[in-house]
């Protein structure tokens, strides 16, 4: 079984993605609390506004963790567990327990899956197939392209959407927000195979978790969180 562990920390420190920060002006921090096992605590505070370039459907930060392939680097498979065949049906456990400040602004809490049509992705290559899971949205924030069903997963109801970027994007976005998740990543990849979506010959290669800030000032902190592949 591989987990996040303390001697795997750089891969698992979070970290903060300037997605859309040329289209905003504003500030964000990112701490590291602890690590404990498998387990890490973290937090990011921020303010973001539009400048002229920006509208508030522009992303401006994904302040994240981050375990297994991610843009500008390869992680080795022995250090991490992944990539990870969809065919496979390995189990992939995770659980995250967060608190978002009051009148967070315009902001999602997700999941950011990454995968490759091979399990020996670098940095140079780009994604065939990315998997976002909402826990959580605030400020009318919503996720890229259409509605294309629903489905019921984890105890709970997702409105599915699809869209493209150069690669396929499907977002989960959960009908009732939570501050705490248990989910195994392996229900939502054979969501998508069931529908013909999603290739069981893909690989997952990256697991994220984070907060995409749109606008608004406010602060997550993620009290624990962890992922265990088995």
């Amino acid at each position: 079984m591989h987990r996040l562990r303390h001697r795997h920390a750089r891969q698992v420190l979070p970290q903060q993605q300037p997605l859309g920060q040329d289209k905003g002006t504003g500030t964000q921090c990112v701490w590291d609390n602890s690590r404990a096992g498998s387990t890490i605590s973290w937090g990011t505070s921020y303010t973001w506004a539009n400048n002229s370039k920006g509208t508030d459907a522009d992303v401006k930060s994904y302040a994240s963790t981050v375990l297994g392939w991610h843009w500008g680097w390869k992680v080795d498979k022995a250090a991490t567990g992944l990539p990870i065949r969809v065919g496979d049906r390995n189990k992939v456990t995770t659980r995250w327990n967060f608190s978002l400040s009051s009148g967070p602004g315009t902001l999602d809490v997700a999941y950011d899956l990454w995968l490759h049509a091979k399990n020996t992705a670098d940095w140079q290559d780009r994604p065939t197939d990315e998997i976002m899971i909402w826990l959580n949205r605030q400020g009318g924030a919503g996720p890229l392209g259409t509605r294309y069903g629903s489905v019921s997963l984890g105890g709970a109801m997702w409105d599915v959407y699809r869209g493209d970027i150069g690669w396929n994007v499907y977002s989960f976005v959960r009908r009732a927000n939570t501050t705490s998740a248990t989910l195994n990543i392996d229900d939502f990849t054979q969501a998508l195979v069931r529908r013909k979506l999603l290739s069981n010959d893909k690989y997952l290669s990256g697991i994220e978790s984070g907060t995409e800030v749109f606008k608004g000032s406010g602060r997550l902190d993620t009290t624990s969180y962890s992922v265990d592949i088995g």
